[in-house]
């Protein structure tokens, strides 16, 4: 189990660098730094052919080790808070509330997958996922970590009907299902998206000449295993790449749940960052980072957002984890695989007063 999760690829922390690279265009790059974006208005959809692939994909779901790793850690979680675990799932799990909007309020739904290229699959999982909502009025932003281990019902393609985790949407119809289920099931506008992958992750960190993070001596222990060379011990250090990565990887010590209050924990370190980059310490950021990044955000919308950065330069972000604590219980999905079963109108409410209140 331990070698397994070892194997887990965490990829989601290094979208912080989007944000940097926002800030970092308002400064004065302009297109030619925008068209170094990889930028998606298919929103993510799959092509006929790779549907098909999908099916080849759903097959492998069984045994592949990441997978099997995952449906281990949630099946001990539910026995170790005594959750119960249903065969049968909500014949209507969509809360009966409108779709909330605001146009003061972005939010981009935050996709790592899980290549361990620096291209991106159309065949690839997502990994982890957030919403990143920022408030164009107020200057606020809000950082959410969806755990990537709850229960959906497949809302479109060959697998309609059936339930997996949130992640592996991403797989059945591309960040445009992901979008989708994220928007039913909690009733928010999410119609935007930023994808990246392993790539990302540690040359960002290193442009950015590493983060501060605090560990706790378990967290340096793990880490110094990892890494015999890095030397870390308890309390505050500095992270370069490599090391970061483990960091935002590690769960081994305690649980996914734990893991995601740690991507946070790197996101909100790279932000703090941006306070002191020198124009060319960001210029060697947005080269070396956002050929890496994908997105269907138009670039009107970014030029928008570049035009709002220096609000959100240095901005410490408010986070929460979905679903909220008592608000799930267990079940069955595809594959007879674990996966918390959401109180879905319960967490609408929830995420809609974070977002929006």
């Amino acid at each position: 189990m331990k070698k397994r999760r070892k194997t887990a690829l965490i990829v989601i922390a290094s979208l912080a660098f989007l944000l940097v690279a926002m800030i970092g265009i308002a400064v004065g790059y302009g297109n030619a730094k925008l068209n170094k974006i990889d930028f998606d208005y298919n929103d993510g959809k799959l092509t006929e052919e790779e549907q098909e692939q999908v099916v080849k994909l759903v097959e492998e779901m069984d045994t592949d080790p990441q997978v099997v790793a995952q449906d281990e850690e949630i099946g001990e979680a539910l026995e170790e808070e005594e959750l119960e675990v249903v065969e049968t799932v909500p014949v209507n799990p969509i809360p009966d509330l409108e779709i909330l909007r605001d146009d003061n309020v972005i939010n981009i739904l935050l996709i790592g997958t899980d290549e361990r290229t620096e291209g991106f699959s159309s065949f690839a999982r997502g990994d982890s996922c957030m919403i990143l909502s920022l408030n164009k009025s107020t200057g606020r932003a809000k950082l959410v970590s969806l755990e990537r281990g709850m229960g959906v019902p497949i809302l479109d393609g060959q697998y309609k009907g059936q339930w997996d985790w949130l992640t592996h949407t991403f797989c059945y119809g591309g960040a445009d299902l992901m979008m989708r289920e994220v928007r039913e099931c909690f009733r928010i506008e999410v119609d935007r998206y930023i994808r990246v992958n392993f790539g990302t992750f540690r040359a960002g960190i290193n442009a950015i000449g590493g983060i501060d993070v605090t560990l706790t001596q378990a967290e340096a222990d793990y880490l110094n295993e990892k890494d015999p060379e890095s030397e870390v011990t308890e309390g505050l250090n500095h992270l370069y790449g490599f090391t970061a990565l483990q960091y935002a990887r590690c769960r081994g010590i305690d649980s996914d749940w734990m893991r995601i209050r740690r991507q946070r924990t790197v996101i909100q370190a790279a932000i703090n960052r941006t306070k002191g980059l020198s124009v060319g310490e960001l210029d060697n950021l947005l080269n070396r980072v956002l050929p890496l990044v994908r997105t269907n955000l138009s670039k009107g919308e970014i030029v928008e957002l570049m035009t709002l950065a220096p609000r959100f330069q240095g901005v410490t972000l408010e986070q929460m984890t979905i679903p909220a604590s008592g608000t799930y219980g267990g079940m069955r999905g595809m594959g007879g695989r674990s996966l918390y079963a959401v109180d879905f109108y319960t967490n609408a409410v929830i995420l809609r007063e974070f977002l929006y209140g």
